[in-house]
C-alpha cells in the first residue's frame, strides 16, 4: 500500500514540474540559463544528500525554483529576486499545493542577495520546519546558479567530497571559465552557514 501512495506522489510532482519547465520556457528571460542551473543544482542536491538529509520532494521544489528564479529579471535587475519571489507567488502551479508555491518563491528569493531571516516576506509565513528546507534548497541553488555566471553552460557535471569540515566541489567544465568558478564560490555563504562547512571549488577542463 505504501508503494502505491508513493508512485501516485511521485506521478504527481513528476506532471507538476513538467508544468513548470513549460512555463520557465514562456516566462524566463534566458530559458537555456535557468535549465542550466536547473541541472547543476539538482546535482549538487544529490552529490550532497549526506549533508541536507532531503528526500525527492524536496528536491523537487529545487528544480522548480531553479527553473524561475530569474523571472523578475523582467521587471528590472536590482531586485530581481524578491520580484521573482512575487510573480512565483502569482503564478498558477498545477500539482503544487499553496504553501509549496511559497517555499518555491523563498528558494528562488535567496538565490541571490541577503540570506534568510525570521522578518522577511513570505519566509516569515512558513512553519520552522519549512523554513529549514527553504535554507537547505537555496544554499543549493545559490551555488547552482554561480556556476553559470556566464551563462554558456559551460560545467557539465559535478563531483563533491567531504573530508570533515571542508567540501570540495569539482566541476568539469567544457572550457576553462573563470566566471562560474568565481560566481559559485562568491555564493557558497549560506551553504557554509547552514551545513557547517568550509566549501572548496575546483575546476576540471573535458
Amino acid at each position: 500500500m505504501t508503494a502505491v501512495r508513493k508512485r501516485k506522489t511521485d506521478t504527481r510532482y513528476g506532471e507538476a514540474l513538467a508544468g513548470v519547465r513549460r512555463m520557465a520556457r514562456k516566462v524566463e528571460p534566458e530559458p537555456g540559463h535557468a535549465f542550466q542551473v536547473c541541472r547543476v543544482s539538482e546535482q549538487l542536491f544529490d552529490a550532497t544528500s549526506a549533508l541536507h538529509g532531503l528526500g525527492p520532494h524536496a528536491r523537487t521544489l529545487l528544480s522548480a525554483a531553479a527553473l524561475l528564479h530569474d523571472v523578475g529579471l523582467a521587471l528590472g535587475a536590482n531586485a530581481h529576486h524578491k520580484l521573482a519571489r512575487d510573480l512565483i507567488l502569482g503564478y498558477e502551479l498545477p500539482g503544487f499545493t499553496e504553501r509549496e508555491r511559497m517555499m518555491i518563491a523563498c528558494i528562488a528569493r535567496y538565490h541571490r542577495k541577503g540570506m534568510p531571516k525570521p522578518t522577511h516576506k513570505v519566509f516569515r509565513d512558513l512553519d520552522k520546519e519549512e523554513q529549514a528546507v527553504v535554507v537547505r534548497l537555496a544554499a543549493l541553488l545559490r551555488i547552482g546558479d554561480g556556476f553559470d555566471r556566464a551563462h554558456d553552460a559551460a560545467v557539465r557535471r559535478l563531483n563533491v567530497k567531504q573530508e570533515d569540515r571542508q567540501v570540495t566541489i569539482l566541476a568539469h567544465m567544457r572550457h576553462p571559465s573563470p566566471t562560474d568558478l568565481w560566481g559559485a564560490s562568491r555564493k557558497t555563504d549560506l551553504f557554509e552557514n547552514t551545513f557547517g562547512v568550509k566549501v572548496l571549488i575546483e575546476s576540471k577542463e573535458e
